[in-house]
């Protein structure tokens, strides 16, 4: 997918006994209470979250497998917290996810749950639908929630120039026919080095885990069987049926 238009001084140093920093997990939903608040975890949290936008275009984290009421808004989260994010990818071909790029999101553009939707179905994006391709990836990420503030870059021929760190866009609303959406969906980049992996340190993201390549016409067939609308919690749905039958 390529998203329309789709890159020391002496009092600061630590002691050599001190003890490195660990980075700041959250999970959203408390387990014994089932409500919504931040949970610090030490070391890499297990729960996933969808990019989603509130009405008001704020940027909220939906537990892939919580209850559609476990919004996390990211502006409550301390900039350096590390969450694991789900993202998807479009492919004009499926033997693309071959390529190392895409096989760790080198230097590309990706985009959130809403937007797999958007893109794949017609009158939205585009008139037809599908205009980047009709099989898709999807890939887990962990990012610093600070950089969900950081600027939106294209990315071109795998360059992501001036991408530096991992960036998101506004939620973006309009669709082709001049509607809006009542809840916007977001464009990422993740910038990387050549000949080296993404990390934290030095990009704001890390590459975790894929899957895929899916066939999103099944995602299309899935929508018009089950009739389904575009609120997260049913697309959540449309993506765990195809994913489990794959």
């Amino acid at each position: 997918m390529s998203p329309s238009p789709e890159l020391s001084g002496n009092n600061c140093r630590a002691s050599a006994s001190a003890a490195p920093a660990k980075k700041r997990t959250y999970d959203a939903v408390n387990s014994k209470t089932g409500q919504v608040e931040l949970l610090p975890i030490n070391g890499s949290s297990k729960r996933v979250f969808d990019v989603v936008s509130s009405d008001e275009g704020k940027v909220e984290l939906l537990p892939v497998d919580g209850p559609s009421s476990a919004r996390l808004p990211v502006d409550k989260l301390p900039d350096d917290a590390v969450v694991t994010i789900r993202v998807f990818r479009f492919l004009e071909d499926d033997c693309d996810a071959e390529e190392d790029w895409e096989k760790e999101l080198k230097n590309v553009n990706t985009g959130s749950l809403l937007w797999l939707a958007v893109h794949m179905l017609p009158k939205m994006h585009s008139v037809r639908g599908a205009k980047y391709g009709e099989w898709f990836t999807i890939h887990h990420i962990r990012v610093y929630a600070k950089h969900f503030k950081s600027g939106y870059h294209m990315c071109n021929g795998g360059c992501s120039l001036p991408a530096k760190t991992f960036g998101a866009t506004s939620a973006v609303k309009s669709l082709v026919t001049g509607r809006k959406l009542q809840q916007g969906y977001f464009w990422f980049v993740s910038p990387c080095e050549q000949h080296s992996k993404a990390s934290l340190a030095n990009n704001g993201w890390e590459h975790i885990s894929v899957e895929g390549p899916f066939d999103g016409r099944n995602l299309v067939e899935e929508c018009d069987r089950e009739s389904c609308s575009v609120e997260a919690k049913d697309l959540q749905e449309v993506v765990r049926n195809i994913s489990v039958c794959m």
